[in-house]
Formats: structure tokens, sequence, C-alpha cells
């Protein structure tokens, strides 16, 4: 068989399962009438949410926001809590530029933007990485990663920055490291299996995820292998594959099948497995229960959310679990003091305790809306939620994005977006940098 062909033929029979089983026409380009009545996602769980009503009296009190001067891989830092950052409250477009191939029939931005050194990087659906900079929005470089044999048109990757490196997992199973002035290559090597999500940096070692359920490490220097960690094999994944969350030496790995690892650095010793698979809903589709949300890791908890309706909170040294509740998602929640605030698959915005797993306000992301507007909203993907200037910032795939008050979750804005937004932003200083599904870049400034 012909290697670009297989390669091809491989990416896209893994590719069953994307991020939600209400999607996958908009991803895969066709569209079907709908039926009238009642409309209810396979997946969600969100029966299950209902603020706590003793909880109505307690106060969510933010910590103070931190001025970030870099967002240099997916989660804003390697344990993924970036928690409250600083955002001036007037937003502004400072500017905007094209990346290159959006998201298509046959190819998809996996990533969202990462900041680092005055720049921003992406990678587009073709695996062509650019850096642009951030006051200007001017691209100073462009790298197509794509293989000799290969005519770039896939799964896009991700990538991270450490010093003066990009460390790249592309779409066409290869790991890179380029060189942040001018992004010329400086290593590449083929991986066993493709990547569809950016790397963690942690001792030396680039940690990834692949979609044979594998976690593999490689060397930072070099990029050859270290040490790899065997999941369940699941016939289908995600789309995009989460970065692993790194404290000290610990990595913690979600995959597709559900199971949520943590792992030494250094060698790659499991230390403790847990799941979300299967501990949902009886009677929903129990095999689609991959985790592609982020990990999170905060003051000594693990908090991870499953594609098949179940959420966990994991203590992080022991793998005790702390509580679980009937929730589900895609996107990474935010976490900030004691409060994790999190976007279900049932389109609900959400403030759960962290440390037991209470709602103290839920909020749907179509309320205020007409039942014309709601039906022109149905299925929407909404990207993580973002907690930046006392608001969180939630976007999505109808070009618009949902202001919400994270001490009540009452709506307070509803801003236009120039596309369809359902990767995850980015934040620094006075930027909030988002990427568009069809490939377009978007800095506005904060004052």
């Amino acid at each position: 068989m012909n290697s670009k062909i297989g390669r091809r033929a491989a990416l896209f029979g893994a590719a069953g399962l994307l991020a939600g089983c209400d999607t996958i026409d908009g991803w895969f380009g066709t569209t079907k009438t709908p039926l009238p009545g009642l409309r209810q996602s396979v997946l969600s769980a969100d029966g299950a949410i209902k603020a706590d009503p003793a909880l109505s009296g307690t106060a969510i009190a933010l910590p103070p926001p931190t001025v970030l001067q870099a967002w240099p891989m997916p989660g804003g830092n390697p344990s993924h809590a970036i928690g409250h950052v600083a955002l001036g409250p007037n937003l502004s477009e400072a500017w905007s530029a094209s990346i290159g191939e959006g998201s298509a029939y046959r190819s998809r931005i996996t990533s969202g933007p990462i900041i680092a050194n005055g720049l921003v990087i992406t990678s587009d659906a073709s695996n062509v990485i650019s850096a642009y900079d951030l006051a200007r929005g001017d691209r100073r470089w462009r790298f197509d990663t794509s293989p000799d044999d290969e005519d770039g048109g896939s799964i896009g990757g991700g990538c991270a920055v450490e010093g003066d490196t990009v460390y790249v997992v592309s779409g066409q199973a290869e790991v890179l490291a380029l060189n942040i002035a001018d992004g010329k290559p400086r290593w590449r090597q083929r991986i066993p299996a493709t990547g569809r999500g950016a790397p963690a940096i942690a001792g030396g070692k680039l940690i990834f995820a692949t979609i044979d359920n594998q976690v593999i490490a490689v060397s930072a220097t070099d990029g050859k292998k270290l040490w790899s960690y065997q999941g369940q094999r699941v016939p289908t994944v995600p789309l995009g594959l989460p970065t692993p969350a790194i404290v000290e030496d610990m990595a913690v790995a979600g995959l597709p099948s559900g199971e949520l690892v943590l792992l030494r650095v250094s060698d790659g010793r499991v230390v403790w497995t847990e799941s979300v698979a299967g501990a949902g809903r009886a009677g929903s589709l129990t095999d689609i229960s991959g985790i592609h949300a982020l990990p999170v890791v905060a003051d000594g908890r693990v908090f991870a959310i499953g594609m098949g309706g179940t959420s966990i909170a994991v203590d992080l040294r022991s793998g005790r679990r702390l509580w679980e509740r009937e929730m589900g998602g895609t996107v990474t929640p935010a976490v900030a003091g004691d409060w994790i605030f999190a976007v279900t698959d049932g389109a609900l915005i959400t403030a759960v305790g962290r440390d037991d797993g209470r709602f103290r306000w839920v909020t749907a992301l179509n309320d205020g809306l007409t039942e014309k507007e709601r039906e022109e909203r149905r299925g929407t993907r909404y990207a993580a939620p973002v907690l930046a200037g006392g608001r969180l910032i939630v976007a999505g795939d109808k070009s618009e994005a949902l202001i919400i008050d994270p001490a009540t979750g009452g709506l307070l804005q509803r801003m236009k977006l120039p596309g369809p937004v359902s990767l995850p932003a980015a934040v620094t200083a006075d930027r909030l940098v988002m990427l568009t599904d069809e490939g377009r870049l978007v800095c506005w400034r904060g004052a």
C-alpha cells in the first residue's frame, strides 16, 4: 500500500469519535434537516446538575488577578490551573491575521494559540506552524511540518514552548523542535502513532498522548523515545487529545479510553490509575467515554471531566477519589480559588465547589433567547471558559462569546466574534487571543 494513502486511511479511520455526538455532521461537511420535538444530548447528564439551595448564601470569592507574560502551552501553565488572570474590562480588536487552513471536511485545527517571547504561535489544519508578533500581528515565520511524502491535509497537532524552542506534535506522526526566532527545525523524529495535541514539557522530556491510547515521552534534546505507557485500546478517539498536566515529577494524562493516569516523569512508572468511563447513566452511549478536556491540578487535587457524563476529583498523591458528579463535557474547566467553572455537553455553565463538588449556580448558555434563537444555536460547540478580569469568557462556534458573572452565573453580555470559535483562547497582560475555526487569528486589547 502507498505509505501516504495508508497513513491517511488510518488517520480518518480512527476518527470515528469526535468531541461530541451532535457535532459529527458539522465536522464532516454534511447537514440534515432537524426533526421536530425535544432534543437532548445522548451524552448529557445535565438533568443531575442543579444548584444546591444550601449554597445560595455562599459567596464566590475570586483570588486577585494575575498578570501573565506568556501562555506557552495549552492551559496556560504546566498544571493547567491558570486561575484568575488580568484583562482590562473594555476589549477592542487590535489585529487579526489568517494562519492558513481552517477546519473543513477533511481537515481540522485541534489546538488553540499559545503565546511566548512576544509571539503568538499557531498550528493550522495542514500542520503548518506560524508565529505572529503579539503587538502588531505581523507574521514572523512559517514552517510546514508535513513530511515530503504527505500533502499536509489532515488533522492538526499542537505546540508548546520552553525557552527558545517550539516543540510540535504533528498530526502526521512526528515530533519536532523549531527555533522560536525563525522557525527553523532543530530536529524531527517519527513517533509510533499520530498525536493530536500539544506536548507537556518537564524534566527534559516531551510527554503527549497518541491515538492508540499511549502516553509517550521523548527527549527534548533529540526527540528519541524514552518511555511509554499503553492504556486500554479503544476503537474510537476524540479529534483532539489533551496535553498532560505536570506537577513536579508527576504527569497526569487523560486518555481516549476514559483512563486518568499518574505517571512519573522520570521513568514513566505508573503511580495510580482512575477512570471516568462507564460511571455515568445507564442506557446511554457509555462507550463514548474518553477525556478530551485537559486534566487540571490545583492544591493537591486532580480535576477531570469526561465525555461520557462523569467528572471526578482525585487526590494527586494517592489517587483516592474525592468526589464524582454526573457532569460531562469536552472543554477544560477554569479553576480558581475554591471553585471550578465548567461548561457541560448540555450547554450549561456551572460553579462547582472544589472541595465537595456541590453546584453553587447553574446557568443555561441559551438563557434569554427566543425559540428561534435557541434553534439557531442548537448544537453549539463551546470553547473552554477563561476567567479573566473578573468575568468568565465563553466563546462558541456560532460566532459569539458569552460574558458571565462568576459570582452569580448571570449573563453580562453577548459579544460578537468575527467567526466560529471552539478552540481555547490565550491571555497575556492586556491581550486576549482567539483562533476561529476558519483559521483566523484575532487579538483584542483590554483597557
